[in-house]
């Protein structure tokens, strides 16, 4: 029994009429008689009695009308759901963030995704820069906004730079130099730092400590802690002070000031991702992804 076989009798149990039926399914009337015969000798029922002046529809072939209805809207629906796969309009997409990103980049790209796919099921996972990469490479997220460390193609992955934005330095309100409208690295030598450990954020961790070895110094690292909003929380404990991207004045922790980091440096998020992906759900993710940090501020060359 094929497909086809149910479409001619549905045509013919509606229409009650071969000629007609015949009409409306595009073929000549004796191929779809010998068809129907063909389909009742299979599975050994009548479904139809037929006379010279009318065609009536059997108690077996009511029956069987009605599940050869739902087998062909079930059909259909399948080829739907497979073309909308295809363009990745359904599906599900797990992404990765460092919580910097969620006070920048993400929520406005989320957002955008689930206007424009919003049948497509995604899941939101905090997680330091190294568990995103173990993540990726293990299939749990598709997609991750973090720092990269030098070298991570050789992991398998693909990055693309999304957002850019300034150094800021975390102080009490009460710190000496919470006057200060920009500070120079050097005038931190001194402080005691709060800082991501290299292990969880190996890449942001090796670029400022470059930045204040070229200021002079290397800096007094006091606490560590693996998510930014947790390192602004140690700041307002007055347990030291922190160098963090600009986005993080979102977090409005009482009692911590931020003033810019002298001489204009800056952090890159990136997106990334498995380089030998093939789902269109990442494909239109990502496309969504660039447009709408580039309309954000525009990405590092």
């Amino acid at each position: 029994m094929e497909l086809r076989h149910l479409t001619y009798f549905i045509a013919v149990a509606e229409e009650l009429h071969f000629g007609r039926a015949a009409q409306r399914l595009h073929i000549s009337q004796p191929p779809l008689s010998q068809q129907i015969r063909r389909l009742e000798e299979e599975i050994g029922v009548r479904l139809l009695n037929r006379t010279k002046r009318r065609v009536e529809i059997t108690p077996a072939g009511e029956a069987f009308l009605a599940e050869a209805r739902q087998i062909i809207a079930a059909a259909e629906e399948a080829v739907r759901r497979a073309v909308r796969a295809d363009k990745g309009e359904i599906g599900s997409l797990a992404v990765g963030f460092i919580g910097s990103a969620n006070y920048s980049v993400l929520p406005p790209v989320i957002r955008e995704f689930r206007r424009r796919f919003p049948d497509v099921e995604i899941s939101l996972t905090e997680m330091n820069t190294s568990n995103q990469i173990e993540a990726l490479r293990a299939g749990r997220i598709q997609a991750g906004f973090l720092r990269p460390p030098p070298g991570i193609e050789a992991a398998g992955l693909a990055t693309a730079p999304v957002f850019r934005e300034p150094l800021v330095v975390a102080m009490s309100q009460n710190h000496p130099l919470q006057g200060e409208l920009t500070l120079p690295l050097r005038l931190l030598a001194k402080e005691s730092f709060i800082m991501i450990p290299r292990r969880r954020g190996p890449g942001y961790f090796d670029y400022l400590i470059t930045l204040c070895r070229q200021e002079g110094f290397s800096p007094y690292i006091v606490l560590e802690a693996s998510q930014f909003h947790t390192i602004i929380g140690l700041v307002a404990a007055e347990l030291g002070i922190a160098v963090v991207p600009a986005s993080m004045q979102r977090s409005r922790f009482a009692g911590v000031v931020f003033r810019t980091v002298a001489g204009g440096a800056e952090t890159v998020l990136h997106m990334a991702w498995m380089n030998n992906s093939n789902s269109p759900v990442l494909d239109n993710f990502l496309t969504v992804a660039r447009e709408v940090a580039g309309s954000l501020m525009p990405a590092a060359a």
